[in-house]
């Protein structure tokens, strides 16, 4: 019987495990190759069983090891090399990368479903050209599709609830990659269903699963998912108590609160969109609301605190990325606290009562332009992130701010701070939707650039009656070549209007999609 506090060993040395239960009683520390417990004592260690695949420890998957020897083929080689070098370091935008750079390599190297995942994200990133072009034309990537294959075929063969969601997280992004909406939202809605019906989680799930998870709840509320229709991830209140030492504690409160509110808002569509037979919110929404509100403004206090401690002292010594990070962190808490305010209104003019706060993310986003053009004088841009980054938050000021010199100037910041894809969102299908409900809101003509050449003053606010209220992108689409020959995709749209008193109505417009230009 083994003493308590030291359960029998399972993963150790034979050594270890044919002796340790009866007369050592000490846990192997399983140091190659041989074991300390074995040296230290003057046992011979008879080293150790290869698992088969799919049955180590979580601790054996995530030691460090090398990259792939001359037997691989060199494809893979290849393909291996530029997601450690060049994709890894960027999927997660300007958060911490650890995950991608450490955890996803440390298992592809032991579990092959991950391994094959890894070099389809790694050949589909390279060979990326954005969306929608890139679909409308129809190509294929066989290196890609290959390898996704192969991964699928390597997870029916374990039953590892570790390997199969780290898989989720995998297929999620070579959906988005992809552009392929209904495929990176089934695979995030399994593997929130999976951890949601598990038992006591392991540290690793808890320390690197889970966090990715509570992000994905949110990208499929902006693209037709109810919130009533879609789970959300079941997480005991176990996140740090604020003052935030780093900027990953406070990533790890900001997480759930956002989910919180994108959810709530989304539940208010129905009042908001509806008629005036919709009755009005009853008093246990508006008590969420005001409860998400409070939580928001815990956790801006929180944040300032650690703006002025940790931020706001020696910022010469803090790295570029989390300087970007903590301005992404502001920016999207603005976006949520304007939104959290307006979502119970039936009026798009309540969006009017928030231009100090609209003001202060155009403020925000310069500062951050201006960072990332003397930041990348020595880095390569990426071309796709696996997480939200500025640019749909500057599409959220294009969309409901409805003062043209504010809305103009996040149109500009768009095309320097937007990825080419951010999760799902394809900037420039955000930059042309944007400058779209500008040119219908407004009454004027930007060219695709977002210039305005018409006379017209920037601070004259439209009349609700010229409002849109929502906006839904149709399936419908064409393809036809510009003047310079340039591939451009058109979209149909459906915008939502509402004059004051009256039904809501829809009006259709198609927009183009151009490709965006070099800076």
């Amino acid at each position: 019987m083994t003493r308590h506090g030291l359960p029998k060993v399972k993963t150790g040395c034979i050594t270890c495990k044919l002796t340790g239960p009866r007369i050592r009683r000490v846990k192997c520390d399983e140091a190659r190759p041989a074991c300390n417990r074995c040296v230290s004592t003057g046992r011979k260690c008879d080293g150790y069983v290869q698992p088969p695949n799919g049955s180590y420890s979580w601790a054996q998957l995530l030691r460090v090891r090398p990259p792939p020897t001359h037997s691989a083929a060199e494809p893979e080689i290849r393909a291996w090399g530029f997601f450690r070098t060049v994709v890894a370091p960027v999927l997660a935008g300007p958060m911490d990368s650890y995950f991608w750079t450490h955890i996803v390599p440390q298992v592809s190297e032991r579990e092959e479903a991950v391994k094959h995942a890894v070099l389809a994200i790694s050949s589909l990133y390279e060979k990326f050209r954005g969306a929608p072009v890139e679909k409308a034309i129809g190509e294929k990537n066989m290196f890609a599709v290959t390898n996704y294959n192969d991964a699928i075929r390597h997870l029916r063969t374990t039953d590892a609830p570790e390997t199969v969601l780290l898989v989720c997280i995998l297929f999620t992004c070579i959906d988005m990659l992809r552009g392929e909406t209904i495929g990176a939202i089934s695979h995030s809605r399994h593997g929130i269903n999976i951890l949601n019906g598990s038992g006591p989680k392991s540290r690793f799930v808890r320390d690197h699963l889970e966090p990715a998870f509570c992000r994905l709840g949110i990208f499929p509320l902006f693209f037709g998912v109810r919130p009533e229709t879609f789970p959300i991830l079941e997480v005991p209140e176990s996140t740090p108590a604020a003052p935030f030492n780093t900027l990953a504690e406070l990533q790890a409160a900001y997480d759930p609160l956002i989910v919180r509110t994108i959810r709530f808002i989304r539940e208010a569509d129905e009042y908001r969109l509806g008629d005036d037979t919709i009755p009005e919110p009853n008093d246990s929404m508006l008590e969420e609301r005001r409860k998400v509100s409070a939580a928001m403004d815990r956790w801006d206090a929180d944040f300032a605190n650690y703006k002025k401690e940790k931020l706001g002292k020696n910022t010469e010594r803090v790295r570029e990325q989390e300087l970007m990070a903590a301005k992404l962190l502001e920016m999207g808490w603005l976006v949520g606290r304007i939104w959290i305010d307006s979502c119970l209104s039936r009026e798009e003019t309540i969006f009017d009562q928030h231009l100090d706060r609209f003001q202060r993310l155009i403020d925000i986003g310069s500062d951050a332009d201006a960072f990332l053009r003397s930041w990348q004088r020595n880095h390569p841009r990426a071309k796709f992130t696996f997480e939200m980054g500025f640019g749909p938050l500057l599409g959220f000021v294009v969309i409901k701010c409805r003062s043209l010199r504010l809305r103009l100037a996040a149109l500009k910041l768009m095309r320097t701070l937007g990825h080419e894809r951010e999760t799902l969102w394809d900037n420039d299908t955000v930059l042309a939707l944007g400058r779209t409900m500008i040119e219908v809101e407004h009454e004027v003509h930007l060219d695709p650039d977002g210039n305005n050449d018409d006379m017209i003053d920037g601070e004259t606010l439209p009349a609700e009656g010229k409002r849109i209220k929502d906006s839904a992108m149709q399936s419908e689409s064409r393809v036809s070549l510009g003047k310079d020959g340039a591939v451009m995709v058109w979209k149909k749209l459906c915008l939502l209007m509402r004059q004051p008193g009256g039904p809501v109505t829809v009006k259709e417009v198609w927009f183009s999609v151009h490709p965006k230009r070099k800076q």
